[in-house]
Parts: C-alpha cells; sequence; structure tokens
C-alpha cells in the first residue's frame, strides 16, 4: 500500500529493518483491469482521447498504488500514460479513519510508572499530513501543476561544465485530466542502488546531488518523491527527473537553519546546531529552551557525529570538512528521534534516501567524492553572503573568539582558506565579496 511504502521511508518510526522489507513490497503492486483503463481514459479525455487508446497497448510498463502507466503515441511523439486506479480515492479516505483513529489510541498510550507516552513521535499529525499529501498526489491535475513549477526553475539547468543536464519530460496539457495524465516518454536507466555506473557517469550523479541540495536549500521546491523508479540516467549524460504529484514546499527558515546547521557541524559546534532543531521544524520549541533536554540532545548530535564523521588529519594542509555517509546518518537520526519528539518532515527522509543512493553511486565511480562537501559548499557560499542576521550569527560565532568577543584572525584564516578551496575562488575575492554585503 501506499502507506507501507511511506513507512519504508520512515525508519525513525518502524525501524531499518522494517523499512527494507517495507520497500521491496512496494515494487510489487498488480496492475488493475486494463479495459477498466481503457474506459477511464475514454471518459475522461472523449475523443481526445482515441490516439492514445489506439496506440497504449494492453501491457503496462509501471504499476503502483495510485494508478499505472502506458506506453502510448501523440503524433510522431512517444508519451508516458498514467491512469488513476479505479476507487483510489475513496479508499485513501477509508485507509486515512481507519490509520488515523489507531494512530489517536496508541499517541494515549502511558507508561505506567512514570505516566509519560510510551510513544513520543507525533502519530496523529504523522497521519494527517501523509493522507492530505496522499489525496494531492492522487489529483493529476495537481500534478501537472507540480510538474510546470518543477520544470521553470530546473528544466534544463547543466551541471558544471555543461557535460550533463536536467530533463523534466513535456506535458500534454489538452490530455491530462484528474484521473489520466500525459506526458513525454523519457528513456534512460533507472538509478537505482543497483544501478551499473561508471567515472564518465559522475557529472551527472553530481547534478543529481546538486539539485536535491538546490531544492532543499535554496528555492524551497522540492520533489518530494525521488526514489530510484523517479530519477533516470539518460543519453548523453541527462538526469531525468519522474512523477510529480508530491511537490513540497521548503519554508526559508528551515533551509537557511539548514545551512547554518552544516556551518556549525563542519565547525563541530554541535551546542549551536542543537539550538537550531526548533528553527528547522524537527523538534518542538520547548525542548530547545529546556536547558537540560537541550544539553541532552547536544550530547546525542555529538555522540552521532562521532559515529559518522570522519575528519582528516589537519596537518595534510587539504579541506577540513569532514566525510559522512548519509545512509548512516538516517539510521542515526532514527536511532535518537524517539527521545527528542521528532517531527521530520516526510520530504527529509524521502529526500535523503535520494541522496543517499546517488552517494553511493557517485562513490562507486570515484571514492574520493564527499558529499559533505557538496553541502558545504552551499553554505559557505550563503555564509559570505548573505544579509540574514541569521547567517551573519553563523558567520559571527565561527570567526569571533567567544571570550574576547574580538574577531580570531585563525579562524577566520582557516574558513576564508576552506571557503577558497571549496569554491575555487582566491581568498581576496571572497574577502571583497563578504565585505560588500556589510
Amino acid at each position: 500500500s501506499k502507506f507501507g511504502q511511506a513507512l519504508s521511508c520512515r525508519p525513525d518510526l518502524v525501524g531499518e529493518g522494517v523499512a527494507a522489507a517495507l520497500q521491496e513490497l512496494q515494487d510489487r503492486v498488480p496492475a488493475f483491469d486494463h479495459q477498466r483503463a481503457r474506459n477511464i481514459v475514454e471518459e475522461e479525455l472523449g475523443g481526445a482521447g482515441k490516439e492514445l487508446l489506439d496506440t497504449m497497448g494492453t501491457e503496462t510498463v509501471a504499476a503502483a498504488t495510485l494508478g499505472q502507466v502506458y506506453r502510448a503515441k501523440v503524433g510522431d511523439k512517444t508519451v508516458a500514460l498514467k491512469v488513476q486506479r479505479p476507487g483510489v480515492m475513496e479508499g485513501v479516505a477509508a485507509d486515512s479513519l481507519l490509520v488515523r483513529s489507531a494512530a489517536s489510541v496508541l499517541e494515549k498510550l502511558k507508561n505506567p510508572i512514570s505516566g509519560e507516552r510510551l510513544l513520543k513521535p507525533a502519530l496523529v499529525q504523522g497521519c494527517d499530513e501523509f493522507f492530505s499529501r496522499l489525496f494531492e498526489e492522487s489529483d493529476y491535475e495537481r500534478e501537472a501543476a507540480n510538474l510546470a513549477k518543477f520544470a521553470a526553475i530546473y528544466g534544463g539547468v547543466e551541471g558544471r561544465g555543461g557535460d550533463s543536464r536536467i530533463i523534466v519530460p513535456n506535458l500534454f496539457p489538452e490530455l491530462s485530466t484528474k484521473k489520466v495524465i500525459t506526458m513525454e516518454w523519457v528513456e534512460g536507466q533507472r538509478l537505482s542502488e543497483h544501478a551499473m555506473v561508471d567515472s564518465a557517469d559522475l557529472p551527472t550523479l553530481r547534478l543529481g546531488i546538486e539539485c536535491s541540495l538546490s531544492q532543499c536549500l535554496e528555492t524551497g521546491v522540492m520533489h518530494a518523491d525521488p526514489h530510484g523508479g523517479n530519477l533516470l540516467k539518460c543519453e548523453e549524460g541527462g538526469l531525468a527527473y519522474l512523477d510529480f504529484g508530491m511537490v513540497s514546499e521548503v519554508p526559508e527558515q528551515v533551509r537557511e537553519g539548514l545551512l547554518r546547521a552544516v556551518a556549525y557541524t563542519v565547525a563541530g559546534e554541535y551546542g549551536k546546531v542543537a539550538e537550531l532543531f526548533g528553527d528547522l521544524m524537527l523538534i518542538p520549541q520547548e525542548i530547545v529552551d529546556d536547558p537540560e533536554q537541550l544539553e541532552e540532545l547536544t550530547e546525542a548530535l555529538s555522540d552521532t557525529a562521532n559515529a559518522i564523521l570522519e575528519r582528516p588529519d589537519p596537518s595534510g594542509g587539504g579541506s577540513s570538512v569532514p566525510t559522512l555517509r548519509f545512509d548512516r546518518l538516517i539510521g542515526a537520526i532514527a536511532a535518537f528521534a524517539p527521545r527528542f519528539q521528532f517531527q521530520l518532515p516526510p520530504y527529509f527522509l524521502n529526500n535523503a534516501r535520494a541522496i543517499g543512493t546517488l552517494e553511493g553511486l557517485a562513490k562507486s565511480a570515484d571514492p574520493s567524492f564527499n558529499l559533505l562537501s557538496e553541502v558545504y559548499s552551499f553554505a559557505i557560499r550563503q555564509l559570505f553572503t548573505s544579509n540574514s542576521p541569521g547567517m551573519r550569527k553563523t558567520l559571527k560565532d565561527l570567526t569571533y573568539d567567544p571570550v574576547t568577543g574580538r574577531p580570531d584572525f585563525k579562524k577566520v584564516k582557516e574558513l576564508i582558506q576552506e571557503a577558497s578551496l571549496i569554491s575555487g575562488k582566491r581568498k581576496r575575492r571572497i574577502v571583497w565579496d563578504t565585505a560588500k554585503t556589510g
């Protein structure tokens, strides 16, 4: 079910083992009756759908919980025709009532000794968010609007050197309704963890990671379901995004908070990272405001960082950015999330998994690839150029002596050196750009 697919991306709720098992099950959804699919196309499109009906064949190319996809023709163009599964909206409504009732009961369970809730995650809130997203994803008119929004920002965006680009399929709006959507067919290889890649694919993989990070950290328009089946490696260095049923908006305060958290993490300032968790909308603000719980969160973050980060030898003279295994990060979050009433938005872990898959492929093509350096490049750029009070505070925290309240020129030099290594800019240019922002 779609709920099982969602839980496969929520190891913080169900555990890594159950999540992995659900991930396998989500690829085995049976197709519904072909004649019913033809009837839906005819009812939705009328005479305009005749060519699709004549060319769609009898075999589906993909089947999912909400619908299934056929390969068809429009003129001389090959298209993907997606048809909504019959009764899906009624099924979603019934499931939402059942699951929400169960979540409400589970939330009320308490420890008989302490009186505290046994399950700290906000289950009812999570169910409400999940099913509201599911209703949206079931509406193909909304998916068409999401596709247009995403294409306007990322369609045709090129990677470094212009040797790779983002591909977003063209929509056929006259052949799309709430229950049927028709878009350009894109040929490519699914970017699952089993995809075959080599060094020639690294620009494409790097572009996918940069695009995912840009969605989360810069524009806030985020493809919220970027699993391996929705990312295709195309010929001549293209990376195609498919399935736009779920496109999330990441609030500006969260985007900035993530950038600041990355900068503090690289500097080893885990207390500062913990203080941002309220702004990141990951835990209730009252936990951050409680000194005792904040100290516990800081310790948990420090332990997690020590487990998943490998810091380079400072005598090496290279970048000070540690190496991060993104897949370990997800497991680490799952381990301590229940202690602090984490409220992880689905797009966080969905995109973390997509980035983790891309990172794994990039490392197979280039073992020296460092994902955290890619993330840090976004943070360092904003750190030196943003006028935001939050970013200016972080820059001051990382370059001033906390005791004297004056600039620590050793810290300043090290940060400028790091920015130069990552951006490829001369140190003087970085100082000049920073000075211009005031």
